[in-house]
């Protein structure tokens, strides 16, 4: 299924909308130059998620109903057209408020190591773990224009 797509200059997370719209074909031609630019999925007003697409780097931010980022995966080129999933966060909120209360950050290693860090702010802790992991669906193609279909699963495991 094909979701309706919107191009910006960035997300702007404390205000919660995009900044800067733009046509397709300024969105195109960052692409091709592989320059930042910010896709927004859903409506402008009440996205899904986002992704911001660079150079060798695409983040893609989960958003919930309130607009808060609740999970941000973040992908890198590790070869030509190749991306791996090297970071994944996931924030819970502090009830309808953008307080965080807590926050899971998984640093992703191509050899399978997982590196996890969980965050309590109220009252601060924190727990660091290491473990191996399956990676395999770590892995997505650089996407061609306009095809984010899949980066922007929340599951990644193939």
């Amino acid at each position: 299924m094909k979701c309706a797509i919107y191009y910006c200059k960035s997300w702007f997370r404390a205000k919660k909308r995009p900044t800067e719209i733009w046509t397709e074909e300024q969105a195109r031609a960052a692409h091709a130059a592989k320059k930042f630019y910010t896709v927004v999925v859903g409506s402008p007003q009440s996205p899904s998620c986002f992704l911001e697409v660079n150079d060798k780097f695409i983040g893609v931010g989960f958003l919930d109903e309130q607009l808060r980022e609740s999970l941000y995966y973040a992908f890198k080129e590790v070869e030509p057209r190749r991306l791996f999933l090297s970071m994944a966060t996931y924030r819970e909120f502090d009830g309808d408020s953008d307080i965080v209360e807590t926050g899971t950050t998984y640093i992703f290693d191509r050899d399978g190591t997982v590196k996890t860090t969980r965050q309590c702010l109220n009252p601060h802790s924190v727990e660091a773990t290491e473990a191996a992991a399956d990676v395999d669906g770590n892995y997505e193609s650089w996407p061609e224009f306009g095809e984010y279909e899949d980066l922007i699963k929340v599951e990644r495991s193939r």
